[in-house]
């Protein structure tokens, strides 16, 4: 079993969970705008603070990060990781020529220090232990490498996340799939309890491209963050 994660997350994100994010993805980038709006402020960070090494997109789902950070930096340079291996084994078809990992017990080893920049987006209000796996992550960078971390902005837990939770009630499962609701403070909590350090953040409004600002219509904050240097 991967890292950090038990079987529920094995169980939970499986590939028709991964259909109903393939469909948000799509009405945020296409829609609303304000997925595209998320990735490419981070993807334009990576670009302009790191150095030529890889870059891993941990959760990789379906694959449309990963996708995403190949038309700037090159499918050569950016791989992706996930828990499930039906996701991995169909992005390694559809995206011949990035590289995808399954993350299980080992991977954070196999990969220490191989990576100037990692994105963990939507992954970390899902998780148990957040700052257990963000220690995982920590080991996978570089010396100077970034790590981008975006959570949703919730009002109530779960409500961007509405139609996985319809899909674990069909299922029969009435546990939310979002572990957590994160505030700013929340997550800075959890990422310096790791050893990372917060260089600098921006939120997403749903609406609003140029709003940067706490709001309650926002859609996610995101993090970018870095290893906390010993003296």
């Amino acid at each position: 079993m991967p890292d950090n994660l038990n079987k529920k997350y094995y169980s939970t994100y499986n590939l028709p969970y991964q259909f109903i994010i393939r469909a948000k993805v799509f009405f945020g980038r296409k829609i609303l705008n304000y997925k595209n709006r998320e990735m490419n402020h981070i993807i334009d960070f990576i670009q302009n603070n790191r150095n030529d090494d890889s870059i891993l997109d941990i959760g990789c789902s379906t694959g449309h990060m990963v996708e995403a950070m190949s038309t700037r930096f090159g499918p050569q340079h950016v791989h992706g990781a996930d828990i499930h291996i039906n996701s991995v084994e169909r992005n390694r078809i559809v995206f011949k020529q990035n590289q995808f990992h399954h993350i299980r017990n080992g991977f954070y080893k196999e990969n220490e220090k191989k990576y100037s920049a990692i994105t963990l987006m939507h992954v970390l209000e899902h998780v148990d232990h957040p700052s257990d796996l963000l220690s995982n992550i920590k080991n996978l960078l570089t010396e100077n490498g970034i790590l981008a971390l975006s959570v949703p902005q919730e009002r109530l837990r779960g409500d961007l996340a509405i139609p996985e939770n319809i899909f674990n009630i069909m299922k029969g499962d009435f546990t939310n799939v979002h572990v957590r609701k994160y505030s700013f403070d929340s997550v800075k909590k959890d990422i310096e309890a790791a050893g990372l350090n917060i260089i600098d953040h921006k939120y997403i409004h749903q609406f609003y491209p140029n709003k940067n600002q706490k709001s309650f219509a926002n859609y996610s904050l995101i993090l970018f963050i870095k290893k906390i240097k010993i003296r």
